[in-house]
């Protein structure tokens, strides 16, 4: 039975958000498979055990609630970016595209745990990220069917046909190395931004460097041989 500050309008809105973090925040720290339901209603202050099911209808529907709290404000930046360089894109203007709103959206939270949980999931998927099946079906773990995920899939299909000097398998493996770099060095960094402030390992980020850097080694790993 649903508790009463649960069932009014005004805690809705908080008592979702605070399950979105903590099944982020704990997937991202232990995998898809280490976390259980019950830990992240435990996590997120309700005292309900069916909360996820109150709000989200399942566990999958929290996992979409999950990227979509951060898929759509970098989709809207990608378009935005997408318009700007117009329809003769260069290579470094796509790659720019694609990795630029993705550090933004990392830098925007303190601390994020977004690359973290985009790399837990990488794990789980084949290596070609560009026929992952935005419907999830090729992936071990729930993917869900967001028009972001669409958009990100044209997106890296506009980068892989920019290495026309590689046969079309190339390069679309090509494209799924680079994006694999990305998240898992940007999860490196967003890991020790996240660190204590005593631990000698934390970094404070310049993030307009990180997203320099990022175009820079993965313009040559898309360019190599």
């Amino acid at each position: 039975m649903t508790s009463t500050a649960e069932s009014t309008g005004s805690s809705a809105a908080p008592g979702k958000e605070a399950l979105v973090s903590a099944a982020e925040r704990l997937i991202a720290e232990r995998g898809f498979h280490g976390v259980a339901a019950r830990e992240v209603v435990k996590e997120s202050g309700h005292k309900n055990n069916s909360a996820i099911n109150y709000h989200f209808g399942s566990w999958q529907g929290l996992l979409d609630g999950i990227w979509q709290r951060h898929s759509v404000p970098i989709s809207r930046e990608r378009a935005e970016r997408l318009a700007d360089i117009g329809d003769n894109s260069t290579l470094p203007e796509l790659v720019a595209v694609y990795i630029g709103p993705l550090v933004n959206e990392v830098a925007r939270a303190t601390p994020s745990y977004w690359a973290r949980y985009n790399e837990q999931w990488l794990a789980s998927t084949p290596l070609d990220v560009t026929a992952a099946g935005w419907t999830g079906t090729l992936s071990r773990v729930h993917t869900p069917e967001l028009p972001e995920l669409y958009q990100l899939g044209a997106l890296l299909d506009q980068i892989a046909a920019q290495l026309d000097w590689l046969p079309a398998d190339d390069r679309r493996r090509r494209v799924s190395l680079m994006s694999r770099f990305v998240i898992v060095a940007l999860a490196a960094v967003e890991r020790d931004a996240a660190r204590e402030t005593h631990d000698p390992a934390r970094t404070d980020p310049r993030w307009p460097d990180v997203t320099a850097e990022l175009v820079t080694l993965a313009l040559a790993l898309l360019r190599a041989g």
